[in-house]
């Protein structure tokens, strides 16, 4: 940006919401695509919850660290266009899958790829746009949601019945069913998106809008491979041997990994308890122990834990700055919780919406269209605004950012409740309206609340660090759980309102999050002006030195 040409940031965040919007379509198009896998795969609901959240999180989680890390130490365009070009190549290869493994790794291929476009978009924002308008461009930004979760729904199911109708008494091209042909007809825009990032988007300075721009990292990708290296053993413990920690940290480390084993074990074994044989369905088998996807769902999430349990660790050992301001901050920790639990609701709610649809309404492929209009049309309008009246309860009140959360996710919950238990097509529709105007209001206020807590260069990892709440446990078990309870009851409906019943939770740590949310935010200035100082102090220090001059 120049100052003589000031438009050119609203520029920028508009074709950052596009890439957010093309990030949602490609993750949730299994949604609508959800009958017709159901139908040719035979899978589960539970397995569906697997497709529609576990698969994709874990790897988005995974790598969303050392992505980050990237994003504040290398070009956060490139990063952003790279990732842009492999999960939507991944998207289309979703296409060519012929059964349930193939796919569930072509959506690990999406969570890998998407990983990287947040940090490094949220970064790129903080440089282009004050702290002022921090949570309204945030909020803006956040419109990509439901932009791209709304044209999943329009755009997929337009696809699938355009294609059946096209080749119902023809052979179909490379025998393609209709749902094939979406994944492949959402993904190949992606890539050629991706060369108008590279073409359109300037890298800013960094930290430009701020008192003290951060020293360039000389090593950005050894730095990512080095944070990507700290999760997984054995370079976990090579990491910790290098930093010279203490026994009592190995020790933690093995405690970790106990812990991870015994979360497999068990919950496994509960999980196909309650299953009849149906529902329990077996992907293979190896040394004659039954692969379920109830083993695959809990060793997803152990995964996930651990090595994200790795990370906090060589973070609290090895980068003081990121252990006060995130990982050993309990403000954070608070506002990490509080949003694992919305999106534990949201997911689980929105998971499941056309399948519900069409099951227990009777609702046609014709039905995602509009579904997808309300969703982009509600939930766009709701993020907008959610933007301006945050940042409004903001400056009315230090605090006004949580209360206003609190507030729009107890609406978002009545009205999800009305919309799960009505009988009527009408009141299904307006509830489902209401509830998609309300459900993102947490995006931006919370995002916003995660940036003002840090210093400039560990924004991408902040919001890396905030994002694994909602990822791991939010999409990684609200679907399932909904999925699992579903297959277990027989009733859709139930699973859906028990994944509701969170909301006290998410308000609880809203509430401890404020009482710790001022003395927060006052750390992270004291250590911006420490780096301040310190900045100064070398300036001043390298222009006294003698300097040799020519004669």
């Amino acid at each position: 940006m120049t100052p003589e040409r000031p438009w050119y940031r609203w520029y920028v965040l508009f074709i950052l919401t596009l890439i957010y919007a093309f990030s949602y379509v490609d993750r949730q198009i299994v949604t609508i695509l959800a009958p017709y896998l159901k139908k040719d795969m035979g899978i589960s609901d539970a397995q569906l919850g697997l497709l529609y959240g576990t698969s994709f999180a874990l790897f988005y989680c995974v790598f969303g660290i050392p992505l980050a890390r990237l994003a504040d130490g290398w070009s956060r365009v490139r990063t952003l266009a790279l990732g842009l070009s492999f999960w939507s190549l991944m998207t289309a290869l979703s296409g060519l899958s012929r059964n349930f493994t193939q796919l569930g790794v072509a959506r690990i291929g999406v969570g890998v790829g998407e990983a990287s476009a947040t940090p490094a978009a949220v970064s790129l924002l903080g440089d282009y746009f004050e702290r002022a308008r921090r949570g309204t461009v945030l909020a803006l930004y956040s419109v990509g949601v439901y932009v791209g979760a709304g044209a999943s729904l329009a755009v997929g199911g337009s696809i699938v019945s355009a294609w059946e109708h096209a080749y119902k008494n023809v052979p179909a091209p490379f025998g393609l069913t209709g749902w094939q042909a979406s994944f492949i007809g959402v993904g190949v825009p992606g890539l050629v998106f991706a060369l108008v990032v590279l073409l359109t988007i300037k890298e800013p300075v960094r930290g430009r809008l701020d008192a003290v721009a951060p020293k360039k990292d000389p090593h950005p990708f050894a730095h990512a491979m080095r944070d990507l290296g700290a999760m997984v053993p054995p370079w976990s413990w090579l990491h910790l041997r290098a930093a010279g920690a203490p026994r009592r940290e190995y020790v933690k480390n093995v405690a970790y990994l106990l812990f991870a084993i015994v979360l497999i074990v068990f919950a496994t074994w509960g999980t196909n308890h309650v299953l009849s044989a149906k529902h329990k369905a077996e992907i293979g088998s190896v040394f004659g122990l039954s692969i379920t996807s109830n083993l695959v769902q809990w060793l997803a999430i152990a995964v996930a834990v651990y090595v994200c349990s790795n990370w906090f660790q060589a973070t609290r050992l090895g980068d003081p700055s990121a252990h006060r301001l995130i990982t050993g901050s309990r403000t954070f920790a608070a506002v990490t919780v509080a949003g694992a639990f919305l999106a534990f609701a949201m997911n689980a709610v929105n998971g499941f919406v056309f399948v519900y649809a069409s099951r227990s309404l009777g609702l046609t492929a014709e039905a995602g269209l509009r579904l997808g209009i309300i969703a982009i049309i509600a939930g766009g309008l709701g993020i907008t605004v959610s933007g301006y009246l945050c940042d409004y309860a903001k400056r009315r009140h230090p605090l006004g950012r949580l209360y206003f959360v609190c507030c729009t996710a107890t609406i978002f919950t009545a009205a999800s409740v009305v919309q799960y238990l009505t009988h009527s097509v009408a009141v299904f529709y307006g509830a489902y309206a209401v509830a998609t105007f309300f459900v993102p209001m947490w995006f931006g206020p919370l995002q916003a609340t995660t940036q003002d807590l840090v210093i400039p260069r560990l924004r991408g990892t902040a919001f890396a660090a905030f994002s694994l709440g909602p990822n791991i446990f939010g999409l990684g078990l609200g679907p399932y759980c909904v999925g699992l309870i579903s297959d277990a009851t027989g009733d859709l409906r139930m699973a859906i309102l028990c994944a509701l019943g969170v909301l006290p939770i998410s308000v609880f740590f809203l509430i401890a999050a404020s009482r710790s949310l001022l003395k927060g935010e006052a750390t992270a200035l004291a250590e911006l002006e420490e780096v301040d100082s310190q900045f100064v102090d070398e300036e001043t220090l390298a222009l006294s030195e003698p300097r040799l001059t020519h004669p």
